[in-house]
């Protein structure tokens, strides 16, 4: 028999990857996705991030872009989440930027120091007048 000394089984680690900004922001890829009638979809990546400045704490990025298959598979990133991978929070969060400008000047919009918070500035984001109007135009053009 052997010895598994982990305190940890599949259901644990499910659970706790639901509460996660990176499963967060996946979730609400699927429901764009679902609420466009996949016309329009969001698009999560993972990438290192190597800041000019050694001074920020964050070395990994998570890209959510928009995506419309129609247009060409036209995409722009509507923002990136910027943690280190071995912990959930904090979190820093670029609107309208992308990881190549976030690494030569660092301004996060947000910065979200637990769930709550980020939850928040997800919702603050993506109700936002401008990226409900941009997905209507893009909407529109890719159902033409």
């Amino acid at each position: 028999m052997k010895l598994d000394l982990w305190q940890f089984d599949e259901k644990s680690l499910k659970r706790a990857t639901e509460e996660l900004p990176n499963s967060i922001l996946r979730e609400q890829a699927d429901i764009l996705s679902n609420k466009t009638g996949g016309i329009i979809y969001g698009k999560v990546t993972n990438m290192n991030f190597h800041p000019r400045d050694e001074k920020i704490k964050y070395n990994l990025a998570t890209v959510f872009e928009i995506v419309v298959p129609m247009l060409d598979n036209y995409a722009y990133t509507l923002l990136v989440i910027y943690s280190r991978p071995e912990s959930d929070y904090p979190v820093a969060i670029t609107v309208g930027s992308n990881t190549i400008d976030d690494a030569e000047e660092f301004n996060p919009k947000y910065e979200c120091w637990d769930r709550e918070e980020f939850v928040q500035a997800l919702k603050d984001i993506l109700g936002s007048d401008d990226v409900n109007k941009n997905i209507s135009i893009l909407y529109s053009k890719a159902s033409f």
